[in-house]
């Protein structure tokens, strides 16, 4: 095993844990080999800490005596780009299966690495990489295979969603509620991964890469975090019946070969499922032509969800169930070309501008007209007394569905006006 973080621990605690069960289940014996770190002693230190007696024989500092070590499955759980790259690329070359956690690498690199297990007979299994211990690849590559798959929707950052319960359920501000995430262990130290969509456009990469079997990778998905929404929409949206989620998305519309690619804070309905998860709990939401509308949620971080994950991959290889899956499934992104992507401005959807206007006779036509002139029907309208002191008016306009680009054009238009004080903001509406 690569790695010795929480997840690594955890793994190693599930293989000591249940060794019996699982030789129960798999007809063999699975053992844990080295385990490659970059400091002995802080390793173990946190093995006695964890209360893993075997650690002292286990651990190393040296990839060339790693590498040498009896082993028929590498499981990797360090993250990050490199060294690990190289590790990987080492294990398949010498027959090796590989088991990882990493969407990163993944989402950067991983149709050369899924050529690479092919050419050389063995597999990588990577369940643990989007979504924790939800089983959204087994959902992908197995249980849905019988599907066109038209859209997914996720709660892909279990970060995010428990920022944006803490604004919505109990309205505290975006910092109030970052730092309370950074307290309880939620976020980083630097949160920037989560909070700007990123990490969970490195797992939408992946999983729309098996969903319409293409090739897709992370840089290629446009990504709005949640640092800049304000409690004002959180508000203002949840009078018109909305929740707010991060969402990544990735839609096929009926007839259509190029893939609509989003990671972006969205208003959904209440009484919607994906509104209804709270906390740190990841979702996915995934809408097949034959099976309809499907959603797996669960935990999507930490040590036992991931671990769990991991422990699955490995037992499937055992089995040579995986190995045998792996070989004949044909959605993996090293077998197809890059993907058609739909234009940010060709993105269709229901949309929410709130506008910060002057309040006197004539401003609402001017910004219907904005709209109207420019294919984009109203669908609803709020708007508030002026608060104490200030003489411009929240405007809240929903609009019926129309293109990203569109609206976008029309908000520009709109903040040219004399009577519009500031920048729209705008946000969509699933």
């Amino acid at each position: 095993m690569i790695g010795y973080g929480t997840v690594g621990r955890g793994v190693a605690g599930l293989l000591h844990e249940h060794a019996e069960l699982y030789t129960q289940r798999t007809g063999h014996q699975v053992q844990l080999g080295r385990v490659l770190v970059r400091d002995v002693a802080k390793a173990r230190v946190a093995a006695a800490q964890a209360g893993d007696p075997e650690a002292a024989t286990r651990f190393t500092d040296d990839p060339a005596e790693f590498a040498a070590a009896p082993a028929q499955v590498v499981i990797e759980v360090a993250g990050g780009l490199d060294p690990v790259d190289g590790w990987i690329r080492q294990a398949l070359q010498a027959q090796r299966h590989v088991v990882t956690a990493n969407k990163a690498l993944l989402a950067a690199r991983g149709p050369e690495l899924f050529a690479l297990a092919r050419t050389h007979g063995v597999s990588l299994a990577f369940e643990a990489s989007c979504g924790g211990g939800i089983p959204c690849v087994t959902a992908l590559t197995a249980g849905l295979m019988g599907n066109r798959i038209t859209g997914l929707y996720g709660i892909l950052n279990g970060t995010c969603n428990y920022i944006l319960t803490e604004m919505t359920q109990r309205g505290k501000s975006y910092a109030q509620a970052l730092a309370e995430a950074k307290d309880k262990g939620y976020a980083e130290a630097d949160e920037t991964l989560d909070v700007s969509g990123a990490d969970a456009g490195q797992k939408l990469a992946v999983l729309a890469s098996l969903a319409y079997g293409v090739n897709i990778t992370g840089d290629q998905v446009p990504c709005w975090g949640i640092d800049t929404l304000e409690q004002m929409d959180v508000a203002f949206g949840a009078e018109l019946g909305y929740d707010v989620k991060l969402i990544a998305s990735a839609e096929r519309w009926p007839g259509h070969e190029p893939v609509g690619l989003s990671v972006a804070p969205c208003f959904i309905p209440r009484d919607q499922p994906l509104a209804q998860i709270h906390g740190s709990l990841n979702a996915l939401a995934v809408e097949g032509d034959a099976v309809g509308p499907t959603l797996f949620v669960g935990a999507g971080a930490g040590q036992g969800p991931t671990a769990s994950a991991v422990v699955g991959d490995l037992l499937n290889i055992v089995t040579g169930s995986y190995p045998a899956h792996f070989a004949g499934m044909r959605l993996t992104p090293d077998l197809h070309p890059p993907a058609e992507h739909v234009a940010e401005a060709d993105l269709e959807g229901r949309w929410y501008l709130r506008l910060s206007a002057q309040d006197q006779p004539g401003v609402m036509a001017q910004i219907t007209d904005a709209l109207g002139s420019r294919g984009i029907s109203v669908s609803a309208l709020l708007q508030h007394p002026p608060r104490d002191g200030e003489t411009a008016v929240p405007v809240v306009v929903t609009t019926h569905r129309a293109t990203r680009g569109n609206v976008q054009a029309a908000a520009d238009a709109i903040a040219g006006l004399d009577v519009i004080t500031g920048p729209p903001v705008v946000l969509r509406i699933l």
